[in-house]
C-alpha cells in the first residue's frame, strides 16, 4: 500500500440517530459525512476552527465513499440546509438545524 492511501484510514465509527435522519430523508451516508464534518470542524486545535477545511475526497475515503457519492451527500446537505459552504473558501460546517435537530440529542436524558 502506498504512502497517500495509509494516511485516509476508514472511520471507525458512527453513532447514527435514525428518528432524524428518517424525517430529514438523509441516507447513512449522508448522516456519516454531515457527522464527520461536525466532528471535524470542533477540533480545538484547528487552524480554522468552526469549519471542515479537508478536501471532500478525502472525507469520503474515510466511509469508502467515491467521489461523486460524497459531492452528491454534501450538495444534499447543504440543500436541506444542514451543512453550509464558505463560498470564499470552499471550508464546510454544520448548521444550526444540524446542531438543535442531531447533535442536542445526545444532551437530552430520557425518562
Amino acid at each position: 500500500m502506498n504512502e497517500k492511501k495509509k494516511k485516509t484510514e476508514l472511520a471507525d465509527f458512527t453513532t447514527i440517530k435514525h428518528h432524524p435522519r428518517v424525517m430529514h430523508d438523509l441516507s447513512n451516508n449522508d448522516y456519516c459525512i454531515a457527522s464527520a464534518i461536525f466532528t471535524l470542524s470542533h477540533n480545538p486545535q484547528s487552524t480554522f476552527p468552526g469549519w471542515y477545511y479537508g478536501r471532500i475526497e478525502t472525507l469520503g475515503k474515510k466511509f469508502n465513499l467515491g467521489r461523486a457519492t460524497t459531492y452528491r451527500s454534501i450538495e444534499k446537505l447543504i440543500d436541506k440546509e444542514l451543512v453550509e459552504k464558505n463560498n470564499d473558501t470552499g471550508f464546510l460546517r454544520t448548521t444550526q438545524l444540524w446542531w438543535n435537530e442531531f447533535e442536542s440529542l445526545r444532551l437530552i436524558k430520557k425518562g
